[in-house]
């Protein structure tokens, strides 16, 4: 499961870029219109032609990464193609229009530079589970202990809002604000969630606290509230074992996290196995969404 930088925002500035440049088209259009008011009615409507379908091409292909459509590579080569012709054109334009050289050039310049910015991403374009399906609207809450798989973690939700909607994506770090009462927030959270990944290290299940006690047996303990107030509720709860840890037994938790030892784990294993470990991840999540709106 490949991804440009791994990093979503690639496309979307690809996508932006697009956007912008359709705009920029149809205004140069325009513009090679005003410099051409002599010119015969085929010639001023080949630069329309020419012109407004490269911006109406350019649109479609930036609202196609926007929405995720598995089409949207081939659009973006078809759009590179028809940039490349509009070049063609706008540099025989400037050629044949020695007054309007300028105008011409500089507009020759910028299909250039979008050609290349484009292609440059479309060569790159990340592709598998995330990258070739729309984004899935799914809630989904992950627990875990931060001296335990914090930078696990952090790895994990990357991937994770490549492929589902990121607002629909709960990490306490990132939705947790000062003072609030994290009772309230886990429990608002979980309202809005369908699965709740327990990611497990290998010291999930010994993290003390200060007077030595496991924070597992704490009553007020976050992850085990999170915990508990997930199985009580009935969501759907996948334990995620990183760290090559392993499951905890019944008799290793409190009696009311004692349905957590029974649940079939999901193994992520360091990498060169940590793609291929979250692609099944996300395969299931996707099959939890099917089944949820089906």
């Amino acid at each position: 499961m490949s991804t440009v930088e791994n990093d979503p925002r690639v496309l979307r500035r690809l996508a932006q870029v697009s956007l912008l440049f359709a705009l920029a088209s149809l205004l140069a259009t325009a513009a090679a219109l005003v410099l051409l008011p002599n010119a015969a009615s085929l010639g001023q409507w080949i630069v329309v032609g020419a012109g407004g379908l490269l911006g109406l091409a350019a649109f479609a292909f930036g609202v196609t990464i926007s929405l995720r459509k598995p089409f949207a590579r081939r659009l973006g080569f078809v759009v590179v193609a028809l940039a490349c012709l509009v070049a063609v054109l706008f540099g025989l334009l400037a050629i044949a229009v020695p007054a309007s050289a300028t105008a011409y050039g500089t507009w020759l310049a910028v299909v250039l530079a979008y050609v290349a910015f484009a292609s440059h991403r479309l060569v790159r374009w990340p592709t598998g589970v995330l990258a070739d399906e729309p984004r899935v609207s799914l809630g989904v809450f992950i627990s875990y202990r931060r001296d335990d798989s914090r930078e696990t973690v952090g790895r994990i939700h990357d991937v994770l809002r490549q492929g589902f909607e990121e607002e629909r994506l709960f990490l306490d770090v990132y939705r947790q604000a000062a003072g609030e009462d994290y009772r309230r927030v886990i429990g608002r959270a979980l309202d809005r969630s369908q699965v709740v990944l327990v990611v497990i290290g290998v010291r999930w299940l010994t993290v003390g606290s200060q007077d030595g006690k496991r924070r597992i047996d704490d009553p007020e303990d976050m992850v085990r509230i999170e915990i508990e107030t997930a199985l009580a509720r009935g969501l759907k709860v996948i334990p995620l074992l990183v760290q090559a840890a392993t499951m905890p037994t019944a008799a290793q938790l409190p009696p009311t996290l004692h349905g957590l030892a029974y649940l079939t784990a999901l193994q992520l294993r360091p990498d060169p196995d940590f793609k291929p470990d979250m692609q099944r991840l996300i395969t299931a999540l996707r099959t939890l969404s099917a089944s949820a709106t089906g």
